[in-house]
């Protein structure tokens, strides 16, 4: 399993939020630069300088997220545990309106923690079968946890 995808680093997500980072500074030098109508120019700067908080808050969730997201990955790369999680349940679901994927259900048991179960969607209509011991990274003290893609690391 690869590292989570980053907020910036997500098609839609990056558009969108370029879209409103963009739009209050736009419209700020749209209605100063006499680029709208005189009748028009004071509602304009002032919609202008309502947006620019926005693209403010807009970047920091961004930007916050994205470091929260590297964080986590850090510290299961530092303190994470290898264990072995448990196939309880696999089903062949729908996710996308061609695409069929596997959704299992695992118990995992971490060294002195209570076991927790968990969910996963995986790609294709894998045969996994219900006892497969599927290696899991869990941080020994924290809920974060991550399914292993290459055992070898």
């Amino acid at each position: 399993m690869n590292r989570p995808t980053g907020f910036f680093e997500q098609p839609f997500w990056t558009v969108l939020g370029l879209l409103v980072v963009c739009a209050g500074p736009l419209i700020l030098l749209a209605g100063i630069g006499g680029y709208v109508p005189e009748d028009d120019k004071t509602a304009v700067v002032v919609t202008g300088l309502i947006w620019i908080p926005l693209t403010v808050v807009v970047l920091l969730l961004a930007i916050v997220g994205t470091v929260r997201d590297q964080r986590v990955w850090r510290d299961l790369d530092t303190a994470g545990v290898r264990v072995m999680g448990e196939v309880t349940s696999a089903q062949h679901v729908s996710c996308g309106e061609d695409d069929r994927c596997t959704r299992i259900r695992m118990l995992v048991t971490v060294p002195g923690r209570p076991p927790f179960t968990t969910s996963h969607l995986i790609a294709g209509e894998e045969i996994i079968e219900v006892g497969t011991s599927i290696l899991v990274d869990v941080h020994p003290t924290r809920d974060l946890f991550r399914l292993v893609a290459d055992p070898s690391r």
